[in-house]
């Protein structure tokens, strides 16, 4: 029962960490920044794809797989998508790169956000920061490619191990499947305990923010699928807003997203503070040292 009460106490200080460090105006940030880094880094995007698999794209595969990342409607990405693969042909190396910077101000965003939370106002130099956001449009490239070329490397391998073992059953087939559906989750939780680990300027043990990470990870999976849910059930945002609509809902879910990443790197700072202030045995795991600590609620002084 006390590590329970512990555990409410250590959650209603870190709500109240994060509204006093004006979080929910930083995932608003991230969001407004998303929107308008969304057509640079598709284009970005568009143009690295047809380096790999040349200039014919097929829409209709891509825009199924875009789906299955974004909860959007299935007609504003393939107009969007539309309008990317019509202007990819000015697409040059200097191009590219304006593309790539201007795809950057939205993980600047998130660096100062996570920076916000981690409760850290030393910034880093001006050119690191730029390269860190850099490398994180690149980053984020990757991971969409895999996410998207997931589906058919294992197509490809499964077809391979049939031409080998052409008598193997489906417990073979069953594990295709789990290890396809498993890809895009073991993905988000490495990618969201990267962020958690380098964006914060100041050093962070990988072992003390793997909580929050995985918190944040599966909020932001189940979030993904109670939205797609709500708006296709309900249809709130074409009703309010008119044309206009699917984007607010994009929007919309872009800013819940961001809530999630803010609060779990609010979160994994709470556990990496509250850990390292801990004295324990040698060899104690991090789980048992949790409910021997006590947690201290620190009253907000009203400006």
């Amino acid at each position: 029962m006390l590590s329970i009460v512990r555990i409410i106490l250590f959650l209603n200080d870190a709500v109240r960490s994060f509204l006093h460090k004006n979080c929910q105006y930083m995932a608003a940030a991230i969001s407004f920044y998303a929107l308008f880094s969304i057509f640079p880094l598709s284009l970005a995007l568009i143009s690295a794809l047809g380096f790999f698999i040349g200039p014919q794209i097929d829409q209709a595969g891509l825009v199924k797989e875009i789906i299955d990342i974004i909860p959007a409607s299935e007609d504003l990405i393939s107009k969007n998508l539309e309008g990317i693969l019509a202007a990819r042909t000015i697409t040059g190396i200097a191009s590219f790169i304006g593309l790539v910077w201007a795809s950057s101000a939205v993980f600047g965003a998130i660096r100062k956000g996570i920076n916000a939370a981690w409760g850290v106002t030393t910034p880093r130099a001006f050119l690191t920061e730029r390269m860190i956001d850099i490398g994180l449009v690149f980053g984020a490239g990757f991971l969409i490619l895999l996410i998207l070329f997931t589906a058919p490397i294992i197509e490809v391998i499964q077809e391979i191990v049939k031409a080998v073992s052409p008598n193997e059953e489906l417990p073979i087939n069953l594990l295709w499947v789990l290890l396809s559906n498993l890809v895009s989750p073991i993905l988000i939780f490495f990618s969201i305990l990267s962020l958690y680990k380098w964006l914060p300027n100041t050093r962070v043990k990988a072992i003390y923010i793997i909580p929050g990470a995985l918190l944040a990870s599966v909020c932001l999976i189940l979030s993904q699928m109670l939205f797609i849910w709500y708006v296709s059930t309900f249809s709130p945002y074409n009703i309010v807003y008119g044309s206009v609509g699917v984007l607010i809902a994009l929007l919309v879910w872009v800013y819940i997203s961001a809530l999630i990443l803010l609060f779990g790197a609010q979160l994994s700072s709470l556990f990496h503070d509250y850990a390292n202030s801990v004295t324990r045995k040698k060899g104690a795991r991090l789980w048992l040292g949790f409910s021997n600590v006590r947690v201290k609620v620190l009253p907000i002084q009203n400006k």
